[in-house]
C-alpha cells in the first residue's frame, strides 16, 4: 500500500502555488471532500496527500516519491 505524505492545506498551497495564485482553503477542502484531490480528514482537519497528488496516477512516480525499490 502506498505511503501517504499528508500536508496541511496552507503548506500545500505554499509549496505548489505562486503567491496570490493559490486556491482558497474552502475550495481545497471542497475538492478533498469531493474526491477531486487526494487527501483525508484527520481529527477535523483536512490534509492533502502530496505524494499521491504529485504522482497523478503514475505508479512509477508514486514508487519513487515513496522511496520504493
Amino acid at each position: 500500500m502506498p505511503q501517504k505524505r499528508l500536508v496541511s492545506i496552507p503548506k500545500w498551497c505554499e509549496r505548489h502555488f505562486v503567491e496570490g495564485s493559490a486556491p482558497s482553503e474552502i475550495t481545497v477542502r471542497r475538492a478533498l471532500r469531493d474526491g477531486k484531490l487526494p487527501g483525508m480528514k484527520v481529527a477535523g482537519t483536512w490534509y492533502v496527500d502530496e505524494a499521491e497528488w504529485l504522482a497523478d496516477g503514475d505508479e512509477l512516480v508514486r514508487r519513487v516519491l515513496n522511496g520504493a525499490n
